[in-house]
């Protein structure tokens, strides 16, 4: 799994814009699954959760047991 979403650095707000946009993006090239690097605020993997929840988009824990990062699949 090489394709990284890092969203360090972004607000709340910038991650509603932007993160469907990128899994979309990949999606479409074929670049599944998915690494979403969320740290560990329980708020941006809710935000993330929904989002993919609403493009139908399954999320999984990280299969390392890394808490900061989900999977996009």
């Amino acid at each position: 799994m090489d394709i990284e979403i890092d969203l360090h650095g972004l607000t709340y707000n910038e991650v509603h814009e932007v993160l469907m946009n990128k899994v979309i993006l990949h999606y479409n090239k074929g670049n599944i699954p998915i690494r979403i690097i969320t740290g560990k605020s329980e708020k941006m993997k809710t935000i993330v959760r929904e989002q993919c929840k609403k493009h139908n988009f399954k999320v999984n824990d990280s299969w390392d047991g890394n808490p900061g990062v989900l999977i996009i699949s």
